[in-house]
């Protein structure tokens, strides 16, 4: 309401003005702002979480091929070895909702940590250790076998450096890009324990000045 003097300057008479309103185009724009942001930052809220969740992943992955490893480099040339390496594999990665083991491969690694040859031995990513009669087994079996435990060698200074590799794939928990799935390996190397000592261990001869 705006107050204004009459010309006769007796007194003073009131006059309604109405309120300005914003353009109908104005409102709008500011709709469509609003609309783009959410969408944007519902984008990173989702994509940070998938991200994370993925590492999340990654190390419990490195972690459960560390333990398959240890396992299978302290048991050595035993027959259980791998049964074993694959039960610690798998209790690591117990409860993960989002990860599926596509393989696990147990090698004779190289000094690069990489598989020597056909030196491998192959099993399938929902491969268990259970006990049958009281006996640790396998199932289901190896896909392919070219390293078994008989074959390790656990002797010092020539002992084998044992690998796990795990293919694995992991299932992003929000679908808003339509990449569904990412599928890695990652693998740990560990050298055989040695056992028992075939020969006396040379001791060194300081060299005289």
């Amino acid at each position: 309401m705006r107050l204004r003097a009459s010309r006769t300057g007796i007194g003073l008479t009131a006059r309604h003005t109405p309120a300005r309103r914003k353009p109908a185009a104005t409102r709008g724009q500011a709709l469509v702002e609003t609309a783009l942001f959410f969408t944007i930052l519902v984008l990173l809220v989702a994509g940070s979480t998938d991200i994370a969740a993925l590492l999340n992943d990654h190390l419990n992955i490195v972690y459960a091929a560390r333990a398959g490893a240890r396992t299978g480099s302290v048991l050595g040339n035993q027959d259980v070895a791998d049964c074993a390496a694959i039960g610690a594999i798998q209790a690591a990665l117990a409860g993960e909702p989002n990860l599926t083991i596509k393989q696990i491969t147990i090698y004779q690694a190289g000094a690069d940590g990489l598989p020597v040859g056909s030196k491998k031995d192959v099993y399938a990513g929902n491969t268990k250790c259970v006990t049958s009669n009281g006996v640790p087994t396998l199932q289901p079996v190896a896909q392919s076998t070219g390293w078994p435990p008989s074959a390790r060698d656990n002797q010092p200074f020539y002992e084998d450096s044992l690998g796990v590799q795990i293919d694995y794939t992991y299932t992003f928990q929000f679908q808003l890009l339509g990449s569904g799935t990412f599928s890695s390996s990652d693998h740990a190397v560990m050298p055989i324990e040695v056992v028992g000592v075939a020969s006396p261990v040379p001791t060194p001869t300081p060299i005289k000045k």
